[in-house]
Formats: structure tokens, C-alpha cells, sequence
């Protein structure tokens, strides 16, 4: 029986052809990409392929992020075409109830005086999967709650920054280069968490000065990246 293929989730084609742009700078081929990655080059330049297409559904930050390295390219290159919902899953639609409802039963007789009996908790249903299947579910899952956590923080970071925006009297046509900068060093917050401190400063760093000579305020610009780490390592100290 074929395999199923998964619809991809919107925005997925901009941001394909995207990093579909970012390879094509870099002059690296698919073959050696999936090399780069990870992935046999004989049969993995079709995963690149997909993705470029935006055909895979559900792609994680650290894949992009390795795809982003091994083009020596940052998040700064595409984070203008990240859809709002990479790394999570579409919610499943809700079908309307087609039933009328019964009648209501009429009103129990009152229960005496007294603690109420104890319920017995429903007993768990044995997963009968195979343990491959179940670990597979699990990362599934914990990936997906990963990255539904962090664009609910990112999107509280974009509303500060916003607010920072508006108190600095920031132009608005310049509102959207501030907020791709701050994506970004959101992105590399999260994408390098496993990673030393100091390589995670040394990142923001080099973005920071990037986005500086492209004219935007440093001054502003570290107030963005203070809102980021506050927003995303609150357990961190500040720098």
C-alpha cells in the first residue's frame, strides 16, 4: 500500500522556496546538503527536495537550523517567511453533533448526609504498540508541545516589542525589520539552549551587529534581544 503523503501547512511553500534561495547562494547541491545533515546523500536530497517544495508538513527549528548551517547562512535570511505554526501540528476540525439531545432523566432522589464513596479512578488501557511506535509518539508530542511554547512566547515578545517601539517613536516602516530581528534572535535563543552561554551571546552578538550596519539602533536593537532572553530564559541571569 503507498505511503500517505501529508499536506503542508500554509506558509510552508514561501518559506521552502526561501531556503530553496538560501542553498542556491550558498552553491551547495541537494546531494551534499542531505550529506551535511545527516541523511545518506544517495536517497536524502529528496527530503531537501521536499522541504524546499514545502512539502514537509511539520519541519522542527533544529532541522531548519541545521539546513541554515550548513549553507552558512542565520535565521536573519528567513526569518521574514517563517510561518507562525512551523514545528506544530494543525489542529484537527471539530465535527458538528448531528443528534438531537435526549430527554433529561428526571431529578435523582437526595443523597443522604455523609462523605460521599470514593470513585475508583477508569483503568488505563495497555498501549499495545510496539515500544518503537510509543518512544516515536512520545518525541512526536514533546516536540510539538515544544514549539506550541515557544511561539506563545514569541508572540508575548512581539508584543512588548511592539510597545517599545511605540514608546521610542520608532518610524512604523521600520516596525517590521525590528521584529524580524527579534524572531531571529528568538530562534537562536532557542535553537542553540542546549548549547554553553556564551555560545548563544556570541550568536546574538554577531546578529546584533549585523542588523546595526543595515541601520537599525543598537540601542534599541539590545533592548530586543533583553526582551527575548527575559521572555525566553527567565531563569537566566541578566547579562
Amino acid at each position: 500500500m503507498g505511503r500517505h503523503s501529508h499536506p503542508a501547512l500554509p506558509g510552508m511553500t514561501v518559506l521552502g522556496a526561501r531556503l530553496r534561495e538560501v542553498r542556491m547562494k550558498s552553491g551547495i547541491s541537494q546531494m551534499k546538503l542531505a550529506e551535511r545533515l545527516g541523511f545518506d546523500p544517495t536517497h536524502g536530497y529528496k527530503y531537501v527536495l521536499r522541504l524546499e517544495k514545502g512539502l514537509v508538513p511539520n519541519p522542527t527549528l533544529r532541522t531548519i537550523a541545521g539546513f541554515l548551517d550548513a549553507c552558512a547562512a542565520t535565521w536573519q535570511d528567513i526569518a521574514d517567511a517563517l510561518p507562525l505554526n512551523v514545528g506544530t501540528a494543525a489542529p484537527r476540525p471539530v465535527a458538528a453533533a448531528t443528534r438531537s439531545r435526549p430527554p433529561e432523566a428526571p431529578a435523582p432522589e437526595p443523597a443522604p448526609a455523609g462523605p460521599p464513596p470514593a470513585a475508583s479512578p477508569p483503568p488505563k488501557r495497555r498501549d499495545t504498540r510496539p515500544l518503537r511506535e510509543q518512544l516515536r509518539a512520545l518525541r512526536i508530542k514533546e516536540r510539538t508541545d515544544h514549539a506550541q511554547r515557544f511561539w506563545q512566547s514569541v508572540h508575548e515578545a512581539e508584543e512588548k516589542t511592539r510597545a517599545v517601539l511605540r514608546s521610542l517613536r520608532v518610524i512604523s516602516s521600520r516596525h517590521p525589520d525590528y521584529l524580524a530581528f527579534l524572531r531571529s534572535s528568538c530562534m537562536a535563543i532557542d535553537s542553540l539552549s542546549s548549547t554553553r552561554p556564551e555560545v548563544v551571546d556570541a550568536e546574538l552578538l554577531r546578529q546584533l551587529q549585523a542588523a546595526a550596519k543595515r541601520g537599525l539602533d543598537r540601542k534599541t536593537l539590545e533592548r530586543i534581544q533583553s526582551i527575548c532572553s527575559d521572555t525566553l530564559r527567565p531563569d537566566m541571569p541578566a547579562r
